[in-house]
Formats: structure tokens, sequence, C-alpha cells
């Protein structure tokens, strides 16, 4: 899975499966990684951590290494505009922009991920998984 976290004043974490959907989310007063990380989860481990700003933020760092998962960061930091389209139909902003951060994230495997749906359907989530830890589609086919 992917999460995206929203540092701030309040944090706001989304986290999306490996077909992009929504499968939780929250926003929480205390920048504690290990209760964020403890909330997330409870809905499962994710492989990549999204920010929509360049460099990641230390609490998104924190939480990536608690989970020992990648930092996706967009090239420039996401516009607010961007952001509201992505997530409109989300009222929270920080929750909003935590999505629109797993969304750009989800959007820079989403080609390979079909890629493997189409060549290899019966191990499609398995191998989704290693593409978020690092493993080249040509060596999954391999192994």
């Amino acid at each position: 899975m992917i999460v995206g976290i929203d540092p701030g004043i309040k944090v706001g974490y989304a986290v999306i499966d490996l077909n992009g959907k929504l499968t939780g989310a929250g926003c929480v007063k205390q920048r504690d990684a290990g209760k964020i990380a403890g909330l997330i989860s409870e809905i499962g481990t994710p492989h990549v951590i999204a920010t929509d700003v360049n460099p990641a933020p230390e609490l998104v760092r924190k939480i990536s290494r608690i989970f020992h998962a990648r930092i996706y960061t967009p090239i420039r930091n996401m516009s607010r505009e961007s952001k509201m389209i992505i997530g409109k139909d989300i009222l929270n902003p920080h929750i909003r922009d935590a999505y629109a951060a797993a969304i750009k994230a989800y959007r820079k495997y989403k080609n390979r991920f079909k890629r493997i749906e189409t060549v290899y359907p019966e191990r499609a989530e398995q191998y989704k998984e290693l593409i978020l830890k690092g493993y080249a589609i040509g060596k999954l086919a391999k192994d």
C-alpha cells in the first residue's frame, strides 16, 4: 500500500491500495511518528510513504524508517490547485493533501502495475509490492 502524509500542526494521512483505491484516512493533532505509524499499521503495512513537498519533511522520513518503506517526493512541491483537483471529494484539507501525495506516488507506478496485471495476472499483487520495493519487472520474470 501507499500512504500519503501531510505533516503540520495537524497531521493528515491517507492510505491507498495498489489499485489506487482509498482504504483509510485520518487526521491527528499529535506529530508523534510512532502513534501515526500505529494508526497506519491498523490498516496495513506501507511500501511507500508519500509527501506533497520536496524535500520530505522529517516526520515523513521518521515514519518511512519505522516501516522500512521508500519515500516518494514530487519533483516540485504540489500546487494547492493540483491537490484540490486530485482530492476534490475530500473536505478535510490535511487528508486531501495526504491523499493527493499518495495518488501522485501511485501514478508514478501505474503503468508498471498495468503491465504486471497483464503479463502476470496470477501474481500481480505480489509483483506490485516488489516493484514498490525497488525490483525491476524484468528481474521478477526471471525469479
